[in-house]
């Protein structure tokens, strides 16, 4: 009778020691996959880091590249710049040079004569006044009639038909074309010219014929 009313076995606290040990072993096997994780998430980010630094390195190697290079040309491009600034200054200076610009008499035994050529490039020039105003540009000679019309500064037959005759105080055609009038040069009737040049009173005297 008392075996009867006593109380139930407690089967509950037999069996927390094994569910607690399950449990432990779980957690367990929870943790191993967690460090397993980790490892390879850390094993990936090292492997990432490198590949960044070999790029750091391979640009930080390629940066002393164009330093060299940057200072090797600074000697030549200098000497490379002086010579072409000296041709350039050159040219000028050779055409320049063909225009006379002395005073002196070019007659050998008067006080005046006519000169022969164009030293002072006037067929040149009044061409190149027309073409820089819009104007063609026409055949231009050296002509005795037009040497004869700048010795007699102006006057006589030889002046005929159309003329322009200026005093210059050297042999130099831009400005004797600068004294003509530029109606007068750029006539879109005129065909061809002849020019002449002549030494007279000191001065230097020009003469332009126009052919219409």
């Amino acid at each position: 009778m008392s075996d009867f009313l006593a109380p139930p076995p407690d089967y509950e606290e037999d069996d927390n020691p094994r569910g607690r040990a399950v449990w432990g072993l779980a957690a367990l096997g929870i943790l191993a996959v967690l460090v397993v994780v980790i490892l390879f998430a850390t094993s990936g980010s090292g492997g990432g880091g490198h590949h960044d630094q070999a790029a750091d390195t391979q640009a930080l190697s390629e940066l002393p590249a164009p330093t060299s290079t940057q200072a090797a040309p600074s000697t030549p491009s200098v000497s490379t710049s002086v010579s072409t600034s000296v041709s350039v200054s050159t040219t000028p200076a050779t055409a320049t040079s063909a225009i006379p610009t002395s005073t002196a008499n070019p007659c050998p035994t008067a006080k005046q004569c006519a000169v022969p050529g164009d030293a002072g490039q006037l067929v040149a020039a009044v061409n190149r006044f027309r073409t820089s105003h819009g104007a063609a540009a026409v055949s231009g000679t050296v002509s005795p009639q037009a040497q004869q019309c700048a010795l007699a500064q102006g006057e006589g037959p030889s002046c005929a038909p159309s003329f322009a005759w200026e005093p210059v105080p050297t042999q130099d055609g831009a400005k004797a074309v600068g004294l003509v009038k530029p109606e007068w040069l750029l006539d879109p009737a005129m065909k061809s010219f002849s020019v002449g040049w002549a030494y007279a009173g000191g001065q230097w005297e020009c003469a332009i014929l126009k052919v219409r």
